[in-house]
């Protein structure tokens, strides 16, 4: 799942909102128990962060990572 600079919740290249997430974990758990990778922008607003993490956990995440890439130098 990635969060954009501009707050958008995207899956598979398509926004999916935030009313996506619980559904979108819900399907790809019943599939197998994968931890939910989130990607976020570095300009995405913690409490957005926040709101997908709770999401993912009320869908039945175990295991919730952050991905980060390194700041150009």
């Amino acid at each position: 799942i990635a969060l954009t600079a501009k707050g958008q919740v995207v899956y598979g290249g398509h926004e999916i909102g935030m009313s996506g997430v619980q559904p979108l974990v819900r399907r790809e758990l019943q599939k197998e128990d994968i931890p939910v990778i989130i990607q976020a922008d570095s300009a995405v607003q913690s409490g957005l962060l926040v709101r997908v993490i709770d999401e993912a956990k009320l869908a039945g995440a175990k295991k919730v990572s952050l991905a980060t890439t390194r700041p150009k130098s």
